[in-house]
């Protein structure tokens, strides 16, 4: 028996029809048909349905569900809603990096300040602990 068979598969995320995709790190959108190699149909609730090369997109691992071969806008936002990506998204790690570094963008100056003190009374409060244990 050789090593090779303990070695699991990767976790592929495969182009396919229903695949959510991110768009710029913000928009989310399913695949709705497979032009070519490179390129695909896209829509979704805050996307235009378009073509665009997979170069530019994202694949994630949530998929929708039973969409059939060039879905139409109107079906591929009641999939989407019965499906409730969103919140499906907004609950991955990915997701919520995404928001925080946003956030963090926005902030401002004094904001910036509240969070370097924090951070610093936060490190006190841990080299205290640590410390005395």
């Amino acid at each position: 028996m050789s090593s090779y068979s303990t070695v699991k598969a990767a976790n592929w995320r495969f182009v396919e029809l229903g695949r959510v995709v991110l768009i710029d790190n913000k928009d989310l959108a399913t695949v709705v048909e497979i032009i070519d190699q490179k390129r695909v149909l896209i829509d979704g609730p805050k996307i235009q349905r378009q073509a665009i090369a997979l170069a530019k997109v994202v694949l994630t691992p949530i998929v929708l569900p039973n969409l059939p071969r060039g879905a139409r806008t109107a079906t591929v936002h009641k999939k989407w809603a019965a499906a409730e990506i969103d919140s499906k998204w907004a609950a991955t790690s990915w997701a919520k990096k995404l928001a925080a570094k946003e956030r963090r963008s926005q902030l401002t100056d004094f904001e910036r300040f509240q969070v370097l003190v924090l951070k610093k009374q936060r490190r006190f409060a841990v080299r205290k602990a640590v410390a005395k244990a």
